[in-house]
């Protein structure tokens, strides 16, 4: 690590991946500590991530985090040499033992912050290690099925990874929200068979802060099936949402395809909940929202439409609530199908990225 001149303190963090004004960040000499540019590059193990599926993995989760409504955005590079924290670079690579501290994957942080006729106080380098041991715990697709609170049993490194990169820009842990800082295997974006990573309303807020706006506007509403569920020490933990009766009374259960459903009647009012994020730089209001049943748990404004809701959504608050829907009265009984949302689906929105504005909640029809 750094040390400059005889009155620097310097130091390094390091942040694990598991066992509002909602973010938090580190600080010293009340300044944030974070990078004095809004561009770092990071470079990857090739022997961790060789070519093929694990090297667009990790240029997929280096993608994913980049979107993301402020100045700041890593350059990845692949590289073929050593790799070691505290040597003046940011690498991402895959390791093993006592230098992962119990967890799957950590992050290192180094920086510098003194007093010299001024405050001197920036991130030095970021480093962020994968569990490669055994059991093999990680997926680089964007596959549902292969995760675990799915029907899978894996982790994808994109979420895991977009966790690490944000303690890489100084964010802290959260436990107040859903969030990315949060418990990260529980923040995923999912509509039909994709899962995919992203940073998220409370991320996206904090790297604003941090490194301003982008220029022109980043601008991205979305909808998911995940919610805030409580505190675990420093992380949030998440669960998914749930449909309840007019009463607030959860509704019976079903196994849809592996996933949980909810057992609904021909012509009952369901209560469907959802989480809605602005992901992007500025307020939106009256966003136009439909609900939808569907066949299948991909959801597009092809399915049938069963409601309408209109919002106004802020980058400082992740929002979670229910709209009551009268299920079909035509439906088969004895069927499975999906409850779907679509946040902007009249496309009133610019949005930087479309592909996180659906998601479902699976049913069976009594």
């Amino acid at each position: 690590m750094k040390t400059p001149l005889s009155l620097a303190v310097c130091g390094f963090f390091l942040y694990t991946a598991e066992p509002a004004l909602a973010f938090r960040y580190n600080s010293c000499l009340g300044h944030p500590i974070k990078f004095d540019s809004s561009s770092q590059t990071v470079n990857a193990s090739t022997v961790s991530f060789p070519s093929g599926y694990w090297q667009n993995g990790i240029q997929d989760t280096v993608a994913k985090f980049n979107r993301n409504p402020s100045n700041f955005r890593y350059s990845l590079v692949m590289d073929s040499g050593g790799v070691g924290r505290n040597n003046g670079q940011n690498e991402i690579w895959g390791g093993t033992g006592s230098i992962l501290a119990g967890a799957p994957a950590i992050a290192y942080t180094y920086w510098t912050c003194y007093w010299f006729f001024g405050d001197h106080v920036h991130m030095d380098e970021a480093d962020v290690i994968f569990d490669y041991g055994s059991p093999w715990q990680w997926t680089a697709d964007t596959v549902k099925s292969s995760l675990i609170r799915y029907t899978g049993s894996l982790r994808a490194i994109q979420t895991t990874g977009a966790h690490e990169l944000g303690h890489g820009l100084g964010l802290l842990h959260v436990n107040t929200e859903y969030n990315i800082m949060g418990n990260d295997f529980e923040h995923i974006h999912v509509n039909g068979s994709t899962a995919t990573a992203y940073t998220g309303e409370d991320a996206a807020d904090a790297t604003v802060f941090l490194y301003g706006a982008r220029s022109p506007a980043w601008e991205d509403v979305g909808v998911v099936h995940w919610k805030y569920s409580g505190a675990s020490g420093e992380y949030s933990d998440h669960t998914k949402t749930v449909i309840y009766n007019t009463s607030g009374a959860v509704l019976p259960t079903a196994n849809v395809n592996g996933e949980t459903g909810y057992r609904v009647n021909r012509g009952q009012t369901a209560r469907a909940e959802f989480t809605y994020e602005n992901n992007g730089a500025n307020f939106k209001s009256g966003i136009q929202t439909g609900y939808y049943i569907s066949t299948n748990d991909l959801i597009t404004t092809l399915d049938r439409k069963i409601g309408n809701g209109s919002f106004n959504l802020s980058r400082d608050n992740v929002f979670t609530t229910t709209v009551d829907l009268v299920i079909p009265g035509d439906l088969i009984s004895g069927r499975d199908y999906w409850l779907g949302v679509i946040i902007d689906d009249n496309a009133a929105i610019p949005e930087a990225v479309e592909s996180n504005n659906a998601t479902y909640i699976p049913i069976h029809v009594n």
